[in-house]
């Protein structure tokens, strides 16, 4: 929020604002687009389309970037309080201890450096002979390779489904689908719901109307459609 300050009467300008360069809200629309481009994706019961993995991937990394501006904000009008180098998940938890999904917010932190790292998994296909079956083997992981991967990478994500283990969450990036989307969109809105709750002015997310189908919609009712499209395309 700007704030307006007192400046000297011979002052040019009739006034001044404290301004913080905080980018989040102006990623609505922009996530808002390449959701309507996913969801018109082609659709496939047993293999994630290339068409809705690069739109999915792009909408959690934005998705993430959201977060993270609204955490930058927090930084800045809480500094004396937060260690500098500290991770948003455990930076969550030392301002606000009663956070209650901080395993969550960690595993879509991690799947979030998967995407945007490319991390390489190494993974054995096999498909049955009337092409209605797909089973997948993990020969190699990222941390196999000796990737920068976090300390609780194990702790986080199954080796032999690669997901994760409390959301299920697809860890290997070209897996990646609108389910995914789905659960970082939920984790990341009410993330940031949880924070505008403590302190509005820290967090807020007044606003957020974006178009989408050539309608005017709250930013936040996207989850929803999200759902649907997802409960329409699985799998009977």
């Amino acid at each position: 929020m700007d704030k307006i300050i007192d400046i000297d009467q011979n002052d040019q300008f009739t006034f001044k604002k404290d301004y913080i360069s905080v980018i989040g809200p102006r990623y609505f629309q922009p996530i808002a687009d390449l959701i309507e481009k996913m969801l018109i994706s082609s659709d496939c019961n047993t293999e994630v389309s290339h068409r809705e993995n690069g739109y999915a991937v792009s909408i959690v990394i934005l998705l993430v970037a959201l977060l993270e501006s609204f955490i930058s904000r927090l930084y800045f009008c809480r500094k004396e309080e937060i260690n500098p180098g500290i991770n948003v998940p455990d930076l969550i938890i030392t301002l606000f201890p009663d956070y209650p999904d901080q395993v969550k917010l960690q595993e879509v932190f991690i799947v979030r450096n998967s995407m945007i790292h490319n991390h390489i998994w190494h993974i054995e296909v096999a498909q049955s002979s009337d092409e209605t079956e797909i089973s997948t083997q993990t020969l190699q992981t990222p941390k196999d390779f000796k990737r920068n991967v976090k300390a609780n990478f194990d702790i986080l994500i199954n080796r032999d489904t690669q997901k994760t283990i409390k959301l299920q969450l697809n860890a290997c990036p070209t897996s990646v689908n609108r389910n995914d989307v789905l659960l970082v969109f939920e984790v990341v809105w009410n993330t940031l719901n949880f924070m505008n709750k403590k302190n509005f002015s820290h967090t807020p997310l007044a606003g957020g109307q974006i178009s989408f189908r050539n309608k005017r919609e709250k930013f936040s009712d996207l989850i929803e459609v999200i759902r649907k499209s997802r409960d329409q395309t699985q799998p009977n």
